[in-house]
């Protein structure tokens, strides 16, 4: 096989990775979300009270806040609200998990 060859056959792997990875992180419509905080923007908790959306869990100057979400028109509002990225259910459990908070009682 030829240097460019295996060159461009790394490069599809790590793209194809890539997709998949950012697409298993996007939410899925409602459930629990992580919001993530633009650095050089307001707090992760101010963007979802932005969006009118309830805090299950966030601390007032940190960059991860977890929010429930009810459908796609709230994960648009937390956008527009100034959120870096809106991650799904498998994020919001991780963080909620290494906090010590328990989802199964916030809803």
């Amino acid at each position: 096989m030829a240097r460019s060859a295996k060159k461009f056959a790394v490069i599809y792997f790590l793209g194809c990775s890539l997709l998949v990875l950012l697409g298993s992180l996007l939410p899925s419509g409602s459930g629990f979300v992580a919001v993530i905080a633009k650095p050089w923007g307001v707090s992760a908790v101010e963007v979802i009270a932005r969006a009118d959306g309830r805090i299950i869990f966030g601390q007032n100057a940190s960059w991860v806040a977890l929010t429930e979400a009810t459908d796609h028109e709230f994960v648009a509002r937390l956008y527009q609200s100034g959120a870096g990225f809106v991650a799904s259910s498998a994020v919001a459990y991780a963080c909620a998990r290494l906090k010590g908070v328990s989802l199964e009682k916030a809803t």
